[in-house]
């Protein structure tokens, strides 16, 4: 069966909220799952709270028949945590890029990478990473992703090391956006 990569839609949001579920907890809970872990993945994989988010940003998916198995979210409104490299006046957040773990390895991270760079090809591109997520860093380094910094992400009053990693936009021109039609 062949791979399709396409737009998400509301009613895909069941199948994003597992997936982004058993992705974090694969990457995040390797002593266990606590009760702010399960908390967090609570409010943030809410099935309501995806379907709003896809009709606000672009979001990306790559399946095979009816199995999800990636998943991209993009932030046009999101402020990058660190200044931005100089020349570079605007950058999109990506803000999740999750592939299911037994897909690793096969490309799909590539090609959900490649497809969001392009949604707006005249706008860096940036994101954050746990420094523990050896595995994200090493990809996204390989992909030709630059330190922009550092930032913290604090869950029950611990706080946590990510690094910002960003892109230059694909192509010179305005960075304005106008270019561009706006999503949605």
């Amino acid at each position: 069966m062949a791979l399709e990569l396409r737009q998400a839609r509301p009613d895909d949001a069941a199948r994003i909220a597992a997936l982004a579920r058993w992705v974090w907890l694969d990457s995040y809970a390797s002593d266990g799952v606590s009760e702010a872990f399960a908390g967090y993945l609570r409010r943030e994989f809410d099935e309501q709270a995806l379907r709003r988010a896809i009709d606000l940003s672009p979001h990306w998916l790559l399946q095979e028949g009816e199995m999800l198995q990636g998943w991209a979210q993009l932030d046009a409104a999101a402020e990058c945590p660190t200044l931005l490299p100089a020349g570079i006046e605007q950058a999109v957040e990506l803000h999740r890029l999750y592939i299911a773990p037994p897909c690793v390895g096969r490309g799909l991270g590539v090609r959900l990478l490649r497809q969001v760079r392009q949604q707006w090809p005249q706008r860096a591109l940036w994101l954050s990473a746990w420094e523990g997520n050896d595995g994200a860093l090493r990809f996204y380094r390989r992909e030709g992703a630059q330190l922009w910094g550092e930032t913290w992400f604090e869950l029950d009053g611990q706080r946590h090391r990510n690094e910002v990693l960003g892109w230059p936009a694909l192509e010179a021109g305005d960075e304005s956006g106008h270019e561009q039609e706006q999503y949605r």
